[in-house]
Order: structure tokens, then C-alpha cells, then sequence
């Protein structure tokens, strides 16, 4: 893992402010998708709750997670990523060193936190089609 986290701190590093305002665009298209992939997610676990053959218990379990993952982690994320954006915007107005360090900083936790979240929403999108395919007829 060291050889893997090393030359991304390089690049965020080197990389210039605006493909770093690139990137952070592209997180923003991520997020949208996240967010298109839950309401998806969202209307099937309602399907399945009238469905006898899938169990209440579980299908209440993946809903309730399904929802903290959109409405806390994915809202959240959205709302730091525009933020950073905001603070690149202004930090284009100054430019400081010290308020450039401190954007690439947040960048790099930025980054941790999206791989996060995706972790989660793969994580999720796992154990619903496995519920999917273990209990469809």
C-alpha cells in the first residue's frame, strides 16, 4: 500500500490547481451518479418489501443503511467537494502559497473520502443484488 499512497501524494503535490479543479469536477459527476444509483436502489428495496419471498428483517437492514449512506455520506461528500471548489475559486483571487497548501491538503482528504463512500456503495450494491439473487424467484 506505501508504494501505492506515495506517488499520489507526489502528484497532488505537483499536479496543477487546475487539474485538481478537474478532478474535483469529476467527483461531482461521481457524486450525481451515487446519488441516481441510491434512488434506484431505494425504489427496488419498496418493490421487494410487498415481495413475501424476501425476508422483512433484511430488506429493513439494507434499506436503513441504503438511506444513511444517501442522505449522510453521499450529501455530505457533495457538500465538502462544492466547498472545495468554492475555496479553489477564491484562492485563485490571493494566491497564497500557505492557502494553496492548505487546498491540496483538503484535496488529498477529499480523495480518502470519496474512495470511502464508493467503498460503501459498492459494499451495498453487493449485498443488494446478493439478496436479489438469493431470494428471486
Amino acid at each position: 500500500m506505501e508504494l501505492i499512497t506515495r506517488p499520489r501524494e507526489e502528484y497532488l503535490l505537483n499536479a496543477s490547481l487546475e487539474s485538481l479543479h478537474e478532478e474535483s469536477r469529476e467527483w461531482l459527476q461521481e457524486i450525481g451518479f451515487w446519488k441516481d444509483e441510491m434512488a434506484f436502489f431505494y425504489k427496488l428495496l419498496q418493490q421487494k418489501k410487498n415481495d413475501p419471498d424476501f425476508p422483512a428483517g433484511e430488506i429493513a437492514a439494507l434499506e436503513k443503511e441504503q438511506l444513511r449512506i444517501d442522505n449522510v455520506k453521499i450529501d455530505a461528500i457533495k457538500g465538502e467537494v462544492k466547498s472545495h471548489e468554492k475555496a479553489l475559486a477564491s484562492l485563485f483571487k490571493v494566491n497564497s502559497l500557505q492557502e494553496e497548501e492548505g487546498y491540496r491538503q483538503m484535496h488529498k482528504r477529499l480523495l480518502k473520502d470519496m474512495y470511502d463512500v464508493h467503498i460503501l456503495v459498492r459494499n451495498l450494491k453487493k449485498e443488494i443484488f446478493s439478496m436479489v439473487q438469493k431470494y428471486e424467484r
